[in-house]
């Protein structure tokens, strides 16, 4: 299976797999929207949101969308649960050679009017840092240089200006390490996020639980048990 796996990786920019869903397709075109769909997709974590939305999102913001399958993945459940949506989704990846294939996912999968996408970092409100990204692998991409990289200075997004004074019904946060600083920087943010799913990555005990404690004082509990995948943590938050 594993040899099947990465054979089709190598050979989805020729052979593309189309699933239909509800309001469109999602194609599988390159090794990167397999890896993505396979995390989102082929993982439980995710689909949880399908039982713990109590009603339909008016905000959806999905922090480092990678291929945008988050995105798709509760645009499903929300049709299927509460018939036609009308969220509304803010998407955020920092890989400038990511950002086509999500424009062409989130068209497919019909939610292309509903949806913005920033290009940004998150983090800091203002500035910008430097995203080495490997050409050849896009998911190896870091914030600190490695072989076979090169540099892209990336700004950082201002979520609370970007958000404005509305809610956030549902939010995503898988930003390879930068949950820490974006929490930090951002707090006052998490008052008005009313369901979390966050992968935590590594860092010193006494980081991760401080950046729990710091979204406990905003209201945000774990509310399932969090599982480890993928060598990190994921964690539901929610309002008790």
């Amino acid at each position: 299976m594993n040899l099947q796996f990465f054979a089709y990786r190598r050979l989805a920019r020729w052979i593309t797999c189309v699933l239909g869903v509800e309001g469109g397709t999602i194609s599988l075109q390159s090794k990167y929207d397999v890896a993505s769909f396979q995390d989102v997709f082929c993982q439980p974590f995710y689909w949880q949101m399908f039982q713990l939305l109590n009603e339909c999102p008016k905000l959806i913001v999905d922090c480092g969308a990678n291929c945008g399958h988050f995105s798709i993945l509760a645009d499903i459940c929300c049709r299927t649960k509460f018939g036609e949506p009308d969220s509304e989704f803010i998407l955020v990846e920092p890989n400038p050679y990511l950002i086509p294939v999500i424009e062409r996912n989130l068209k497919n999968s019909g939610i292309s009017s509903r949806a913005s996408i920033r290009h940004a970092l998150l983090g800091e409100k203002t500035g910008a840092a430097s995203l080495w990204i490997n050409k050849s692998n896009f998911l190896a991409s870091s914030m600190s240089e490695a072989a076979n990289t090169k540099k892209y200075d990336i700004p950082f997004l201002d979520m609370e200006q970007a958000v404005g004074e509305r809610s956030i019904d549902l939010m995503k946060i898988d930003i390879e390490g930068g949950e820490f600083n974006f929490v930090r920087s951002n707090l006052n943010l998490f008052e008005r996020v009313k369901l979390l799913f966050i992968e935590v990555h590594d860092a010193p005990l006494n980081v991760q639980r401080d950046m729990f404690a710091s979204l406990e004082t905003k209201g945000l509990f774990e509310i399932v048990r969090p599982i480890n995948a993928h060598g990190f943590q994921l964690a539901v938050l929610g309002r008790r």
